[in-house]
């Protein structure tokens, strides 16, 4: 199969592009213009260069394809804008030709779980307000399949692994202050999925033809940013503290990044598993910063 993947230089598109090429398939990677001379010529890699804002590119490329797999976001105040945007362009592109098109979501659209792991049903009764539209855009590309497209959207979990993500950049900054901080109390658990696993749930959601819907991402573990922080301050070190910081104070420095993080976020994904063989088994967060691919390196920096 063609398959279009955007956020290919990013953590999850990069190990995505890999798995479906690993598993004979070509991909048309969609990646910003400025990445281009960096990027080398690759067996059944086509990269294509255009942003989330470039509709007659996006048509164009998702009409060469068979399906279209959508990772990337810009992660800016224009984010909601340009994936409003790249979802319409693949729409018009594949409507009524029963291609697939599987789209990445969060699961902090299922706000505060409070200790309760949600499950897919819909709708939500009160997604969290910050990510409010990635709801809205799940249940769009589900309803495609009044336009005869198999339309998927994925909610992953917190995505480590491999060196890279979320935590290469507590560990930097880490290393440069002295400090390994945990936003309020850090005890909020969350779900976690290695970025292996993803892969491999977008490969089956993709090449199996009744896979459509909403699929939550998340393997059996849960963390809290408390225990991954003091793990970065005794394996990363020497000399780095566990320190709490202050919502208030993190705000200012995150943003609305910071009231994201201190939510309680439990999923579970026996929807994957039971329909699609989908088995969510690799090293755990703790595993990779003990002894893993973050200890043996190299770390790669955070990119989309």
């Amino acid at each position: 199969m063609k398959v279009l993947i955007t956020g290919c230089t990013g953590h999850a598109g990069s190990h995505a592009l890999d798995h479906f090429v690993n598993n004979g398939h070509e991909v048309h990677a969609l990646v910003r213009p400025h990445h281009i001379p960096n990027l080398k010529e690759r067996d059944n890699v086509k990269w294509v260069a255009g942003g989330f804002a470039d509709t007659e590119i996006i048509s164009e490329t998702a009409n060469e394809c068979d399906a279209v797999v959508h990772i990337g976001a810009s992660h800016d105040e224009e984010m909601e804008k340009l994936d409003t945007n790249f979802i319409l362009a693949v729409e018009e592109a594949f409507k009524n030709t029963g291609k697939v098109f599987v789209t990445t979501s969060a699961s902090v659209v299922y706000n505060d779980t409070k200790g309760v792991p949600r499950d897919e049903s819909e709708p939500i009764e009160n997604p969290h307000p910050l990510r409010a539209w990635r709801a809205r855009h799940d249940s769009q590309v589900v309803a495609m399949s009044e336009n005869g497209i198999r339309g998927a959207s994925v909610r992953p979990g917190l995505i480590y692994g491999h060196a890279g993500g979320w935590l290469t950049g507590l560990i930097f900054r880490a290393q440069e202050s002295g400090k390994s901080l945990h936003i309020g109390e850090g005890t909020n658990l969350v779900s976690t999925v290695h970025v292996d696993s993803l892969s491999d749930l977008y490969l089956k959601i993709v090449t199996n033809e009744s896979a459509q819907g909403i699929y939550n991402a998340a393997s059996d573990e849960v963390t809290c940013s408390k225990d991954y922080a003091t793990l970065i301050a005794d394996y990363f070190g020497p000399e780095i503290e566990v320190v709490h910081w202050p919502l208030e104070e993190a705000r200012e420095a995150l943003g609305e990044l910071a009231d994201l993080s201190c939510i309680e976020c439990i999923i579970t994904s026996d929807r994957a598993r039971s329909e699609l063989g989908w088995l969510p088994i690799a090293p755990s967060v703790a595993t990779e910063l003990s002894r893993g691919t973050y200890r043996t390196g190299p770390l790669v920096p955070y990119s989309h």
